[in-house]
């Protein structure tokens, strides 16, 4: 993995790790999202500062270089973590639709 690519994996984790610090701090979002990014970006950290993790994971893999087993990884989970928030999101919308018919429901029952 070059020194570049290393490089811009620290930079860009501390630049997602102050982010979501800061919108933690000004209760713009939940805890348990925001502990998914800490832990990405801490994970980025670490394949940044010590690249043999990643070098020894793609060539048990098979991958050619390093950065392939980088962009996979960076690939997959914020696939997983696009799942997961189209998993929440379509509860919470079945929610919506149950409580705006309970409401409607109500809303004929006083009209009577």
């Amino acid at each position: 993995m070059t020194f570049t690519l290393r490089a811009l994996l620290i930079i860009f984790a501390a630049l997602v790790f102050f982010f979501v610090i800061h919108k933690l701090k000004r209760s713009q979002m939940r805890v348990l999202d925001s502990m998914f990014w800490i832990l990405f970006s801490l994970s980025f950290v670490l394949l940044g500062l010590f690249p043999e993790i990643a070098l020894i994971i793609s060539s048990e893999l098979g991958f050619v270089s390093a950065s392939n087993f980088v962009f996979l990884y960076v690939i997959a989970v914020l696939v997983v973590r696009d799942f997961s928030n189209s998993l929440r999101l379509s509860k919470q919308e079945e929610r919506i639709n149950g409580l705006a018919q309970s409401i409607a429901l109500s809303d004929i029952d006083k009209a009577k």
